[in-house]
This record gives C-alpha cells, structure tokens and sequence, in this order.
C-alpha cells in the first residue's frame, strides 16, 4: 500500500513538473513580422505600370518608386497573444513609429528622399519575461520622374533605356558562371539552358551598375531595377512550380553604365529555355 501511494505522488509531482515545464516553454515567443507597402502618386493614386503588350499592373516589390511618390509602410505582427513591449519602425536607421500601440503604420513622401535603395526596419518585442526579439527588413528603389527606364515601365518604348553615351568606355559583355554556357555565349551568342544558370555582365573600371530586361515574342516581359555591376542575374526553367522561365526562346539585354546616368551601347544574348523538369 505505501508502495502505491509514494508511486501515485511521484506521478502527481511529473505532472505538475511536466506542467510547469510546459508553461515556462510557452512563455517564450518569437514575434513574427511581416513589412507590406503601399505606394501612391501625388495625386492619390495607386501606382501603376504599364508593360508593352502585358495588361497594367500595380506596384509591386520589385519595381521602382517614383520620386514624389507616397509610401504606406505596415507591419504585421503576431505576437501569440501577447502584448508587445517595444517596437521600433526606421526608415534608413530613423525611427519613425517608436511605440508598441497600433496602428504599426507610417507615411513617408519620397520627395523628401534621394534616388537610390532605401532600408525599412520593423522591430518588436513582447511583454513575456521569455520573450525574444525579432526584426524584420525590406529595401526599395526610389528613381526620379526623368528616369529613362520607367520609359519601359510606362508603355514609351520609343523612349525606352538610357541615352547611349561613350559607348566604348561603358560597352559590356554577358558572361555566365556556367562554363559551357559561357563557352556557347561567346561563339554565338546563343544557349540552351536546361537548369539554373548564372550571368553577369563583364565590363570596363568606367562601370559601375548595370540593368537587363527579358524580351520574349518581340514584347519586354521584365525590366530590372540598376544592379550593382557585381550582382548576378539567375535564369532558370519553369520546373511546374509557376516559377522560372517558361519554355521558348529569349533574349537577356544589359547595359552597363557609370552610375552617373550615362550608359553604354546594350549587350544581348538569346537563350533557349528547354521545356521539362530542371535538370540537377
């Protein structure tokens, strides 16, 4: 009988540990953050772009800002249930929402920012003696109205690109990781690619940045933001997953230029995307 009963309370005592344990684990939480932006003309409305031959498409994030153009920035946070401590929102290392109260939202003019990448940070913490911190960044490319890329953005294709300036001091080539990609590139002009492949653009010490753009069936499909000259761009299959380049052909276009507005004659190659699953 005392058998059963020092069994029973040592049972209880587990129970009441495994309890305690679990409470103290649940005590701690990780706030998870998510950063969303919503950006207007001076006029109030939404923003938006037009692609030749693709149907309007609002802002999205990985295209420009105009230089004028209102930015919402909102946090989402979850918190588990538990009450927030601290939160910071920056803008660029300046706070610009430094209470844990909602809204979690602030308004910025872009007019007031210069061209180039901008650096949002959302901060958080909750009340829990457990508690952990997270943080959360994004970046955005803010161009002034002038810019000769938003020429492609907007449907202007007769004033698409950049001015060519000193074409042989900014001319540029499309090389690729891939070696026999590059190999074919150099012959041809002309690659199949059958998995994920790198290209970068080799150029002269004049330059300093560079964009592309995909072209299939005569239309620009995608025009990118100016890149840092060491940035790589990665092209790949449509493995089925929605993501990727679909099969057919296309033509990858750069421009290197010396991050003074000046740019160079394009460099361009076509590439054969081959249909099926991505080879390993």
């Amino acid at each position: 009988m005392r058998k059963i009963a020092f069994f029973a309370i040592m049972m209880t005592g587990l129970f009441w540990l495994s309890v305690a344990i679990a409470s103290a684990a649940q005590e701690v939480y990780v706030p998870g953050i998510k950063i969303a932006l919503e950006v207007r003309t001076p006029q109030g409305d939404l923003r938006s772009f037009q692609v030749p031959g693709e149907h309007p498409s609002y802002w999205a994030q990985d295209m420009p800002v105009v230089k004028g153009d209102k930015v919402t920035i909102n946090a989402m946070i979850t918190s588990g249930g538990q009450e927030l401590g601290e939160l910071k929102m920056r803008l660029d290392h300046k706070v610009l929402v430094g209470k844990p109260e909602e809204p979690w939202r602030a308004v910025i003019d872009t007019a007031d920012l210069g061209p180039g990448y901008h650096l949002i940070e959302v901060w958080a913490a909750t009340k829990s003696p457990k508690a952990k911190e997270n943080s959360a960044t994004l970046t955005f490319l803010i161009v002034p109205e002038n810019d000769p890329m938003l020429a492609v953005l907007k449907g202007d294709t007769e004033k698409a690109g950049p001015p060519v300036s000193d074409e042989e001091r900014l001319s540029s080539a499309i090389r690729s990781r891939d070696e026999k990609v590059d190999k074919d590139l150099a012959t041809s002009t002309k690659a199949s690619i059958g998995k994920p492949v790198l290209f970068f653009v080799s150029a002269g010490p004049a330059s300093k940045e560079f964009y592309y753009t995909i072209t299939r069936d005569g239309r620009v499909t995608y025009t990118s933001p100016r890149l840092p000259l060491p940035t790589h761009v990665l092209i790949e299959p449509d493995a089925g997953e929605g993501q990727g380049q679909a099969a057919g052909e296309i033509i990858l276009t750069v421009r290197a230029g010396d991050a003074e507005g000046r740019f160079g004659p394009p460099a361009w190659v076509t590439l054969l995307i081959e249909s099926g699953k991505v080879s390993k």
